[in-house]
């Protein structure tokens, strides 16, 4: 599931699971491996493998390729690249959660459209709540690796008691037939199943077709996940980005070495600043690759294993626990505070740790001065600057 997190700066710094410091450790240490071995050579490999007479001419060299690599990383608008690269990608995450479906409205619309208690109701109510889930289950096992590792075979959904074994004869016939159309088939037996209840009880029909619609969102819900894991980012836009940030600190290797002469600037032996940067930069391109695919294995996935178990026991506690118990009563022995002090306005009495909160009541910080029968014709113009405490204001 997407890490939670609360706490102050150093708190935050500190948390591994979901970090910064997760994603770039590995890269980090080869690149810093990349960087000593070039100063090294710079430093001490010059003079062990070349003579006297060559030496001061190869460090002239090496200088110069460094200040030239230091030019080259002011060319690259990586900022600019990245920031559009993870906005797309993030604001593309988050579509994808969106899109992901919840039983609670349609299974509302059953119990309506369904609401007697004898035995078949009961029993039509629990097999069209077992087929929505069975539906999730079946279309977020091509989206999702945790769903599909939990499921690795349509069989197992027997086990789990979503399908049973004349159902799971009827999708291998039907995947056989049409592979797309499987996960679709509990949804059509969804609507056999109305059509029976229509010709037995005949329901209102507007709550029959509010149904029918829910129906269809709920389908259209999965036809866009579908399409969102169809259709990717264009490669060559990651390409671009990818090539951004991994040339910029390539030339960052030989452009933030500490050169000899150089009275500028102070040699740190520990590259902090380069250090900073290749946080924020890769981390920040890390961030779009974990991104891009929201249901896999990485910390920061949508976890689809905990959304269905919660979709399971919320459909059937609505079709069972809460379809066999009714309201309380209305009447005498069931009032409210509000109802017994209705002649008066009501207040809200202050509970719990209220008075250790400090209120912030809002204010009108604009308002419009009310001229009055002594003041001048140019005081009578309407402002919202400074107002006098005995000039009548606008009330809403």
């Amino acid at each position: 599931m997407t890490i939670s997190y609360s706490g102050n700066f150093f708190k935050l710094l500190l948390r591994w699971k979901g970090s910064i410091w997760r994603s770039t450790w590995k890269e980090l240490i080869i690149y810093l491996a990349l960087y000593y071995a070039i100063r090294i050579f710079y430093k001490e490999g010059i003079d062990v493998l070349f003579d006297a007479r060559d030496r001061p001419k190869i460090k002239e060299q090496f200088r110069t390729l460094c200040l030239q690599f230091n030019e080259y990383t002011k060319l690259i608008p990586l900022t600019f690249l990245l920031g559009f690269y993870v906005s797309n990608v993030v604001s593309r995450w988050w579509r994808q959660f969106e899109t992901l479906s919840w039983p609670e409205d349609i299974i509302s619309l059953l119990c309506l459209v369904i609401p007697k208690d004898d035995e078949k109701s009961q029993r039509r109510r629990h097999v069209i709540a077992r087929y929505l889930n069975l539906t999730s289950a079946l279309a977020w096992r091509d989206v999702s690796s945790k769903i599909r590792l939990r499921f690795p075979k349509v069989r197992d959904l027997i086990t789990a008691g979503l399908l049973t074994d004349k159902e799971y004869i009827i999708l291998e016939e039907h995947y056989a037939t049409c592979p797309a159309i499987r996960w679709m088939a509990p949804l059509h037996w969804v609507q056999q199943i109305l059509q029976d209840e229509v010709k037995d009880n005949n329901p209102t029909t507007s709550l029959v077709n509010n149904f029918v619609t829910e129906l269809k969102l709920y389908r259209q819900s999965f036809r866009k996940l579908f399409s969102y894991d169809w259709v990717c980012v264009p490669l060559v836009y990651t390409q671009v980005a990818a090539l951004a940030t991994y040339a910029f600190f390539f030339f960052c290797l030989f452009g933030r070495q500490f050169l000899d002469g150089d009275s500028k600037t102070f040699d740190l032996k520990i590259p902090f600043f380069l250090i900073v940067q290749f946080l924020f930069f890769v981390g920040w391109f890390k961030v779009g690759q974990d991104l891009m695919r929201p249901f896999g294995l990485d910390d920061d996935d949508i976890e689809l294993n905990w959304i269905l178990d919660r979709n399971i026991t919320t459909s059937f506690a609505m079709v069972h626990q809460m379809m066999e118990t009714t309201y309380p009563e209305i009447g005498e022995g069931n009032e409210d505070i509000f109802w017994k002090s209705r002649d008066k306005p009501p207040t809200v009495s202050q509970t719990g740790l209220i008075d250790k909160i400090k209120p912030h009541t809002p204010k009108l910080h604009a308002y419009v001065r009310m001229p009055n029968s002594e003041t001048s014709d140019d005081e009578k113009a309407i402002t919202c600057s400074r107002l006098r405490g005995d000039q009548p204001k606008l009330s809403w």
